[in-house]
């Protein structure tokens, strides 16, 4: 789809808004139209040239808008000038009807009344457009606001819809850089632009219309400028947007590289890398400069490009547009009134070029924000996908073979394996053999490719996404939590629980003791990624997060490898809580804690190569033996 008509998309919920602000806009453009013809009348009355209407050709236009005039329209003007003693007041020229017209409302005899007259009416013009020029301003950032709300909305969805296998190989600042600095684009381009997108073509056409009333042949003249413009403007325009897109890319990378760092500080410092990064986050910064400065160098040529050559042609028009008063030919009254509007047309062509530059800006930002919106969204509902409702028999993985796509060898390699309910199975292997893999096709995070993985013999791939994974709870060695209250956090995902539940999820989870020590208890905040609380105290508050949920299925995945002796205790215990009458899939780094596990899986390069338990395994198992012996040589 043609990437405007995406973007005019935007404004169809608010069509009535766009409505209401062109009607205003065209009452404000008329009114500052009148503005200006009535102050041209005021100074031919202040200083008249006391010359004649002189013999002026009629326009085609004004020729077709004469013979819809009825007979009477200039019935009580005073008709000067050879031509029209000869013509029929029914054929009289737009322009000087217009010009009478408006001059029998507003000259009188005495000199000072006409003065009151035409000061009030040049207030109440100025005033009434200010009027409709706040409200057409004020509807325009109504507008505008709402889409970019609307925007994020729909980034921010999209990327809750993403599969995880996107989040595993794209860098969050990319997300993060199109939901802020993207979209900050295309908030800026509106704000810029908006009101001028509505507002200029109308003063351009108003303009040119009535320059075509006063004289068709001069504004013959005047339309040279206009194919030259809009050549400049396209020209540069497509230049322009091919730089926006290198500068919103760069500063995705700016960011990329700002978080990693503040993220990994700790690692950092431990290496003493503060100068190396601080150089490696300048170099990206100064590339960002660098090509900001290219793309604004060349959007500012465009104005001052545009002016020139709209100079040059007004000097042309001064010359023969003088040449033509001197002789006689045309009142200078009609010229002065001429030369106003088509300065005033100059100032909307000096926006209509810069605007095509904010606009490329905005359609850079808006086709990186598409990009997000149009990625492939997991499948929540296959089509006849049915609710799984119950866990009643076991888990079979059946030929399970798994790459991520990359062209690597396969992680997993035809794995047959059975997980009987209330059974609870660990995973072991060395670094890199497919156990998280494993475990993570069974909520479906990533879709099997080959084989089949069934729930009560019901293939997973045709149950609803929301019911296959209301039944599974996750607990990982990397504890997330949001920065809200203890109790949202405990309670995430779940609607109307009471306190007395999540306090007892708290108890069980050993965390009851120390969110009971803090000021405002369940009210407490956790702080950022749980900022406030000690990598203990963070997996018991998930692990109570998971006891709440209550599933009958339950992945530990290395719960507890990251911490020190007396907190793995503690969570270990939380653990063997929640472990009891749920079927638990446990991913061991440290064997001592799944040695009494009923059946434990051993893996190596994605196969495979030993099923049973720990005595049955250290007999018959050669892999899990030198692990085994490799932990207690580590242990003493």
């Amino acid at each position: 789809m043609n990437i405007y008509k995406r973007i005019l998309a935007f404004f169809r919920p608010y069509i009535s808004h766009v409505v209401i602000s062109l009607l205003l806009t065209f009452i404000y453009v008329m009114l500052n139209n009148v503005s200006l013809w009535v102050s041209v009348d005021f100074i031919g009355e202040l200083f008249p040239t006391g010359q004649s209407a002189p013999e002026e050709s009629v326009s085609p236009i004004s020729e077709l808008m004469d013979r819809a005039l009825p007979a009477d329209a200039a019935e009580g003007f005073e008709v000067t000038g050879q031509r029209k003693k000869a013509e029929p007041q029914a054929k009289m020229n737009v322009y000087r009807t217009i010009k009478r017209a408006v001059k029998s409302v507003l000259i009188r005899e005495d000199q000072l009344e006409t003065l009151r007259l035409v000061c009030a009416v040049i207030f109440i013009t100025f005033f009434l457009k200010n009027i409709f020029d706040y409200l057409r301003r004020v509807i325009n950032r109504f507008i505008q606001t709402r889409i970019v709300v609307d925007l994020r909305n729909q980034i921010q969805a999209a990327a809750m819809r993403l599969p995880l296998v996107f989040f595993d190989s794209a860098h969050t600042s990319r997300i993060t850089s199109i939901v802020f600095n993207d979209v900050k684009s295309v908030r800026q381009v509106l704000s810029n632009s908006l009101g001028k997108i509505i507002l200029t073509p109308l003063q351009m056409i108003t303009n040119i219309v009535i320059l075509v009333i006063i004289s068709w042949k001069l504004s013959l003249i005047t339309f040279i400028v206009i194919p030259l413009s809009g050549f400049i403007i396209i020209k540069i325009g497509h230049s322009m947007r091919r730089k926006s897109r290198r500068v919103l890319k760069q500063i995705s990378e700016v960011m990329m590289l700002f978080q990693e760092a503040v993220s990994s500080i700790r690692v950092v410092k431990s290496f003493t890398s503060e100068e190396w990064e601080i150089r490696r986050f300048q170099r990206a910064n100064r590339n960002f400069q660098r090509k900001q400065m290219r793309a604004h160098y060349l959007g500012q040529l465009t104005s001052p490009l545009n002016e020139v050559t709209a100079v040059s042609i007004l000097i042309i028009l001064l010359w023969i547009g003088g040449n033509l008063v001197y002789k006689g030919e045309l009142q200078g009254e009609d010229f002065i009134r001429f030369l106003i509007f088509l300065f005033a047309s100059l100032s909307p062509l000096r926006e209509l070029s810069g605007l095509n530059n904010i606009l490329q800006d905005g359609v850079a930002a808006a086709e990186r924000i598409f990009g997000i919106i149009d990625l492939p969204h997991e499948n929540y509902e296959p089509p006849g996908a049915v609710e799984l409702k119950s866990f009643r028999e076991s888990i079979r993985l059946e030929k399970v073979t798994f790459d991520y796509g990359d062209e690597t060898l396969p992680v997993l390699k035809n794995i047959n394996l059975e997980i009987k309910k209330s059974e609870t199975v660990a995973f072991v292997g060395h670094s890199g053999s497919g156990k998280t893999t494993l475990v993570n096709l069974i909520p479906r995070f990533y879709p099997v490719q080959k084989g089949r993985i069934t729930i009560d013999g019901v293939d997973i791939k045709e149950v609803t996404l929301k019911s296959l994974r209301g039944m599974i709870s996750v607990v990982s060695q990397e504890t997330l939590l949001f920065n809200d209250t203890i109790r949202n956090n405990i309670a995430y995902g779940l609607d109307n629980v009471s306190d007395e539940a999540v306090i007892e999820a708290a108890k069980a989870a050993n965390a009851w003791e120390f969110i009971e020590s803090m000021d405002g208890r369940l009210d407490a905040m956790v702080g950022e990624r749980g900022g406030n609380f000690s990598g203990g105290q963070r997996q018991r508050l998930s692990i109570a997060r998971a006891i709440l949920k209550n599933p009958p299925i339950l992945i530990l995945d290395e719960a507890t490898s990251a911490l020190d002796t007396e907190s793995e205790k503690l969570v270990q215990e939380a653990i063997n809580s929640v472990m009891k009458n749920r079927t638990v899939l446990v991913i061991a780094h440290r064997l001592s804690t799944i040695i009494h596990a009923g059946k434990i899986v051993v893996l190596k390069q994605g196969e495979i190569v030993g099923v049973g338990n720990h005595r049955e395994l250290l007999d018959a198992c050669p892999l899990y033996r030198v692990l085994y012996e490799m932990q207690f040589q580590e242990n003493y």
